[in-house]
């Protein structure tokens, strides 16, 4: 890939993420800012699969977990809106299952995803919508 591709999806994927991550977006767009940043995360996870021209292993777990852990981290965070919460949950399975096919080489990758589904399902237990 070249080196302006490259460029081009790190800046979509912080970009994105600034927005997921700043004040509460206006009422409405709030699914548009969850879809960009799990499709740009996904999108640079990709870039660094077995796959790719410069295979990563270790970049490509760094940013699947990187959107896993902050929509996570969305879902139990009292302080966003419960729409914002419900579509981060109801759209966390993207970068959840990108992690099971990352781990799907090898036992301890098999042992480390359960422990994001097992944390995952605490989440679930613990919200309150």
């Amino acid at each position: 890939m070249l080196m302006q591709d490259s460029t081009a999806l790190y800046r979509t994927f912080y970009t994105a993420e600034d927005r997921f991550t700043a004040e509460p977006s206006l009422p409405g767009f709030e699914p548009d800012v969850i879809f960009d940043y799990i499709q740009s995360g996904l999108d640079l996870a990709s870039l660094y699969n077995k796959r790719a021209a410069h295979p990563n292993r270790l970049l490509e777990e760094l940013f699947l977990r990187r959107v896993f852990y902050r929509l996570l981290s969305a879902i139990d965070d009292e302080d966003n809106s419960r729409i914002f919460r419900r579509v981060c949950l109801d759209n966390i399975y993207g970068p959840l299952l990108a992690l099971k096919r990352h781990y799907s080489v090898s036992d301890a990758g098999y042992r480390r995803f359960l422990i994001l589904e097992q944390e995952l399902r605490n989440v679930q237990y613990s919200i309150n919508f």
